[in-house]
């Protein structure tokens, strides 16, 4: 009966190490494959909100440009990069994120033509100016970027905006 007493504790002693151990295993792995994504989306994320403002920059200073050809030429590669990056947020973005994005090219399209000296063509749908839509959409996208990347509040970014003091305002 002995041995059977010990090949029984043994047995339990077994399962007791082995059932736990793969409890966690499991969950490492659930854990690696919910976050896999989260470094790649985070860099397409920054990549591509810094993109749009480099347009939006390049496209205020079109007017100033000593040689107009030239910046024409970076704002080019620049909205074609956002562009590219827009395609990327679709393979990994949530519908939501994608959905950002989109407005993203779409007020950027509106913030370059203005400053080409294009009427902005769809200024009757929206209320603001194509750069106030700019900012509006890249926050919009900044917070459906925090709510996949699982960001505590993601609703907590702060609005840009000019302040009233500060000497680089233009009105």
């Amino acid at each position: 009966m002995s041995i059977i007493g010990s090949a029984v504790l043994l047995l339990l002693g077994a399962i007791i190490g082995f059932v736990p151990n793969l409890l966690l295993e499991r969950t490492k792995q659930r854990h690696a494959v919910r976050t896999r994504w989260d470094v790649p989306l985070f860099e397409l994320c920054k990549q591509f909100t810094a993109s749009a403002r480099q347009v939006v920059h390049l496209a205020r200073r079109l007017d100033r440009a000593p040689d107009r050809p030239s910046q024409v030429e970076k704002l080019d590669e620049k909205h074609a990069e956002l562009r590219g990056l827009s395609e990327q947020v679709r393979l990994l973005g949530s519908s939501e994120l994608q959905e950002a994005a989109r407005l993203v090219i779409h007020h950027c399209y509106a913030v370059r033509a203005t400053a080409e000296g294009q009427p902005d063509a769809r200024a009757k749908d929206y209320a603001d100016p194509p750069e106030k839509r700019m900012k509006d959409a890249i926050r919009a996208f900044l917070i459906a970027s925090r709510r996949q990347l699982g960001v505590g509040n993601p609703q907590d970014v702060n609005a840009d905006e000019v302040l009233a003091d500060e000497p680089w305002k233009t009105s």
